[in-house]
């Protein structure tokens, strides 16, 4: 096989604002591999807080250059456990070389991975549309761009976090499923509870700090006290697949993201480890491309919940791959993942 690591940045259409931080441009590497005149694609951002950075993953990936070239790929499983003595050492690096191998792998088989392991797409979960945090006007002109979708996951943690909510109720009857990236402390989640319920809130990611663990077994006797049955789901609090286990006494659900998981090929056994835990199911990416929402979108018939709405928010497309149109996961007609990508 031949490797390419391709560096983009990724210009969004409006600033994008979490409680944690704001970002216009989302740093991100392709990664593509070749063989037999076939190439396949996987992507990962740079993320600061779960020590992602753009160059050291580069670099990284570029070091397994002699082990890729050296090798025909027929199992993506015995590809990925050979470069992980190299790359487990930063699980989003790893991702985009496992993603790239799965989706040469499908491409090697000619068909779409989700056909390849037997995962039906004929019923599959909506995905939301998300609205960053901002001012009030400006979240409603964000809204304003996708007016009829069936579900809506709005970021919060500001201290008009329920006024915001009105102001959207106003708009629609679809549910909001709402990710705070850890910014309420307890006493905020806990007052909050009851309008969050009035307000139609179907499910809340992250509502506190990644390790206030205190703080969520206090929210959690609150929600059954006061008879609030909102789906709570841990993000941040999972930085790798071993601290699962522990979201179990404090999360219902958890937010599986293949660059946290490794790729395709771990993300695999975690999601059935996870549902076999009971936890309910979300993936909810962040801003991706149609590179990385391709290939979350062949385990798509796994989750609950969805959110792979990334292209919608990005100004500079870098190929075309799995769509959604109100909520709606759509399909190319295309082998792998499904994705072409446009440079060379």
């Amino acid at each position: 096989m031949k490797l390419r690591v391709i560096r983009v940045d990724l210009p969004l259409k409006h600033v994008f604002t979490t409680s944690a931080r704001s970002y216009s441009v989302v740093r991100t590497i392709v990664v593509e591999l070749e063989q037999d005149g076939l190439r396949g694609h996987g992507e990962v951002h740079e993320d600061a807080y779960y020590g992602a950075i753009i160059e050291s993953m580069v670099e990284l990936i570029e070091q397994c250059n002699e082990d890729i070239e050296n090798y025909a790929l027929a199992d993506t499983v015995a590809f990925w456990h050979r470069l992980r003595p190299i790359l487990s050492s930063n699980r989003f690096a790893q991702s985009a070389v496992d993603c790239a191998a799965c989706d040469l792998w499908g491409k090697m088989r000619n068909r779409p991975l989700h056909k390849i392991w037997g995962l039906p797409i004929d019923s599959l979960p909506c995905s939301s549309y998300s609205i960053g945090l901002d001012s009030l006007d400006r979240m409603a002109e964000r809204f304003s761009e996708a007016p009829d979708w069936p579900v809506y996951r709005i970021k919060l943690g500001d201290s008009n976090d329920v006024e915001i909510l009105e102001m959207l109720r106003e708009k629609t009857d679809a549910p909001f499923r709402v990710d705070v990236n850890g910014g309420w402390n307890v006493n905020t989640a806990i007052n909050r509870l009851e309008a969050l319920e009035r307000l139609g809130v179907e499910s809340i990611e992250q509502p506190l700090a990644p390790n206030d663990w205190d703080g969520m077994k206090k929210l959690r006797k609150a929600m059954n006290q006061r008879k609030i049955n909102i789906p709570i789901f841990a993000d941040e609090s999972w930085k790798s697949p071993d601290d699962i286990a522990k979201c179990k006494d404090y999360f219902d659900g958890i937010n599986i993201k293949l660059a946290k998981c490794g790729g395709l090929t771990p993300a695999r056994n975690i999601i059935t480890k996870a549902k076999e835990s009971g936890f309910i199911l979300t993936a909810a990416n962040s801003v991706e491309s149609a590179v990385g929402v391709s290939a979350i979108a062949q385990l798509a018939s796994q989750f609950d919940y969805m959110s792979i709405d990334g292209p919608l928010q990005i100004e500079k497309k870098v190929g075309i791959g799995v769509i959604t149109e109100n909520g709606k996961i759509i399909y190319p007609d295309e082998n792998g993942t499904g994705v072409r990508v446009y440079f060379r």
